[in-house]
């Protein structure tokens, strides 16, 4: 239940808060005021009645925005997408991960794909620590560990036969015994101490070997767990959607942990593949490559203006481009030296790649509406101040944050009147 989830994701010290409105201006009038306190450093807000009903409680007030935060899409143009024109809340994540998912089945290697690769050992090794999920890594270790048990009782069994010329009863189940004890588990604890033969000469070799195996097994095993721990975490997501108006290009993305992430040294590179399969640069607006730093729960909205030096103009030398898709990417440093890399691609519902079926399929297959480039809308606001009601002041020193950002508002967009439609 969200009730559940909430409190879980409090004990494990994650965010848990739901925000402290019914719904933003901007997305309707249901407005709720309340009382703000403050309880052990965490913000608390209590909506007031209203019309006589009561007060929701958290977990009700968290499920009412999820339900009221689905995001309108157009998908009658394709048969593919019926039923997908409600975007769940925050799936931009979802989008860019199937994207990369999708170009890797609609595209194959003809002839030999081993002219790729650099060597067998590096290929493993990818495989390892980037391919597989961390649960298949889990049962690889533990499945390799029953078969170099078994494997080694079963040879030690084979040398008992070899020089003693008969397999004697219960052999192999102190062979098996035997193999536990050379993978550092003390039998002797569990089935008591009892004496035995000297091992020999062939005997302690093969346990030496099984020794050395098993060394080898968990170096490896532990070298590929740290290797799959420093990888860098996704710190940002884009909006599954961006926007093309008559003025603007609009990408906007959110970072993922606003508490507790910063990100240094933004660079932003806005691109947009067009007929014929050429790539223009789009300037950022003002002439910015990026941000020194960024941080916080405010959303980055990437902007390229369409004037006159710019590509997507309608006079453009040649005729006016169309577009295939528009594509982002951003690289940064969060504030632990990590690197962040993120990227998105969007595309037009006119262009190649969206007129092909087995494209569209392979999205609708996954029940995920494609990352698009919308016209004749703009992203809702999600920004506002919290004032005091009787006074229309402000909150601060009052312990109280100042400004409020919707998060639910960071996919949602709106129509523009008198702008080229969708």
């Amino acid at each position: 239940t969200p009730r559940t989830m909430r409190l879980l994701r409090r004990a494990l010290g994650l965010p848990y808060k739901s925000g402290y409105y019914y719904d933003h201006p901007r997305t309707s009038p249901e407005r709720g005021d309340g009382t703000f306190t403050v309880d052990n450093g965490n913000v608390i807000f209590t909506p007031k009645p209203k019309d006589g009903r009561h007060s929701p409680s958290p977990a009700e007030h968290v499920l009412s925005s999820v339900t009221s935060g689905k995001i309108n899409c157009d998908s009658s143009r394709f048969a593919e997408f019926t039923g997908l024109d409600e975007r769940p809340k925050f799936q931009g994540g979802v989008v860019q991960t199937a994207d990369r998912e999708i170009f890797k089945e609609t595209f194959a290697a003809e002839g030999d794909e081993g002219a790729l690769s650099v060597s067998l050992a590096e290929d493993v090794w990818f495989l390892l620590t980037e391919e597989l999920s961390i649960w298949a890594v889990l049962r690889l270790e533990i499945v390799l560990e029953v078969l170099l048990i078994m494997g080694f009782a079963l040879l030690l069994t084979v040398v008992s036969v070899v020089e003693h010329g008969v397999l004697g009863d219960g052999v192999l189940r102190d062979k098996f015994l035997l193999s536990l004890t050379s993978v550092r588990l003390s039998t002797d604890s569990i089935f008591g101490w009892q004496a035995r033969s000297a091992s020999s000469g062939f005997e302690v070799f093969v346990l030496a070997v099984q020794g050395w195996t098993h060394w080898l097994l968990l170096s490896v095993a532990g070298a590929v767990i740290v290797a799959r721990a420093l990888r860098p975490l996704q710190q940002v997501v884009f909006n599954p959607d961006c926007i093309l108006t008559d003025d603007e290009v609009n990408v906007r993305l959110q970072i993922i942990r606003p508490a507790k992430v910063d990100l240094l040294n933004v660079t932003i590179n806005l691109q947009v593949f067009v007929t014929g399969g050429r790539v223009h640069q789009l300037s950022l607006t003002n002439g910015i490559e990026g941000y020194g730093a960024w941080f916080g729960y405010a959303p980055m909205n990437i902007r390229h203006k369409i004037d006159s030096n710019s590509p997507l103009r309608d006079d453009y030398p040649g005729g006016k481009q169309g577009i295939y898709f528009i594509r982002v990417s951003l690289s940064a440093t969060d504030s632990n030296g990590n690197p962040v890399n993120a990227f998105a691609t969007y595309y037009h519902p006119d262009s190649f790649f969206m007129g092909m079926s087995d494209f569209r399929a392979a999205w609708a297959k996954r029940g995920i509406m494609p990352p698009r480039i919308l016209r004749g809308v703009r992203w809702k606001d999600q920004m506002r101040r919290i004032r005091d009601t009787s006074t229309g002041k402000g909150t601060e020193g009052a312990g109280l944050p100042t400004w409020l950002v919707n998060v639910d508002n960071t996919e949602g967009f709106e129509p523009i009147p008198g702008d080229s439609p969708v």
